[in-house]
């Protein structure tokens, strides 16, 4: 089977995030350290060479019209404000097995994002596929254990809401208007901006600790930025967040090698079918 520049990209990105999800776990372990120092810091660090990226390509930004800078400004704001603050409320009042879970609904919001604002089909291959993943993700995030919902839950899904259409659908229509460095490096740029604000509102606007390991996350949220625009650039916004469901699965397995974290029987075959999953969206080709 030939594997398609898309699935490539999106695999690539889900690698590097399976990484940084491990260092920011290690980092966010020390009950000092607060995360918004930490998305501070590594946007400030990622920050010289996205200006670099963009400086490359001044001619064909300053020829953006409205539609493509609102649309950048869009994904921005939701991206970064939307994003950070339902996260925030989430977590402070939602189980984490809730969070873990519910989180992977981003998958069915991108189905439907994608319908309604880029015309992407919803087949049947599309939905069993998207229910063997959250099937597996169910799985492998709870451990076959029910689930009692709260009221903060409804955070968890209004970030899985922003999540499908600021990262996946915009980020599929803005592929549309520009050149993919110029999207990750303007949205990143801006992104500045409401992320000092954050930082200023969790009064986590100090210098940070643990300075290689942040240093090391930037490198690695450069790769996820790089190569989930051009796996959007390259496939839908369905195929690419079907694609980034192999991250739970790395993240347990790196867990279990690095962090000594242990993996069920259950969680196990919960993984086993989000590849399934994963590797089926390949190879019929969902669009």
């Amino acid at each position: 089977m030939k594997i398609s520049r898309g699935f490539t990209f999106a695999l690539i990105a889900s690698i590097s995030w399976a990484i940084q999800i491990i260092f920011e776990r290690y980092v966010l372990k020390d009950p000092t350290v607060n995360g918004f120092t930490v998305l501070l810091w590594t946007t400030i660090t990622e920050l010289p060479y996205w200006l670099f990226i963009a400086s490359r390509h001044t001619k064909e930004i300053r020829r953006i019209n409205l539609s493509g800078g609102l649309l950048l400004f869009a994904i921005t704001l939701i991206s970064t404000i939307g994003v950070s603050i339902t996260e925030y409320f989430a977590l402070k009042n939602s189980l984490a097995i809730n969070y873990s879970f519910l989180i992977r609904t981003v998958i069915l919001f991108t189905i439907l994002g994608a319908y309604v604002f880029l015309g992407e089909q919803i087949t049947k291959k599309k939905i069993v596929l998207a229910i063997v993943i959250l099937m597996g993700s169910y799985l492998l995030t709870t451990n076959g254990k029910r689930l009692s919902l709260s009221v903060g839950d409804m955070f968890t899904l209004g970030e899985a809401v922003l999540i499908s259409i600021g990262n996946n659908v915009f980020g599929r229509m803005i592929t549309k208007f520009v050149h993919t460095d110029i999207a990750a490096s303007l949205t990143t740029i801006l992104s500045i901006f409401p992320i000092v604000l954050l930082a200023v509102w969790q009064q986590a606007f100090v210098f940070p600790k643990y300075v290689w390991m942040i240093a090391l996350i930037a490198v690695l949220s450069v790769c996820i930025t790089t190569f989930r625009y051009k796996a959007l650039k390259e496939s839908s916004a369905s195929f690419v967040t079907m694609v980034f469901s192999f991250t739970p699965v790395l993240v347990s397995l790196l867990s279990f090698c690095f962090l000594k974290e242990t993996i069920s029987s259950i969680q196990a075959m919960g993984g086993l079918l989000i590849v399934a999953a994963g590797i089926g969206v390949e190879k019929l080709k969902i669009s």
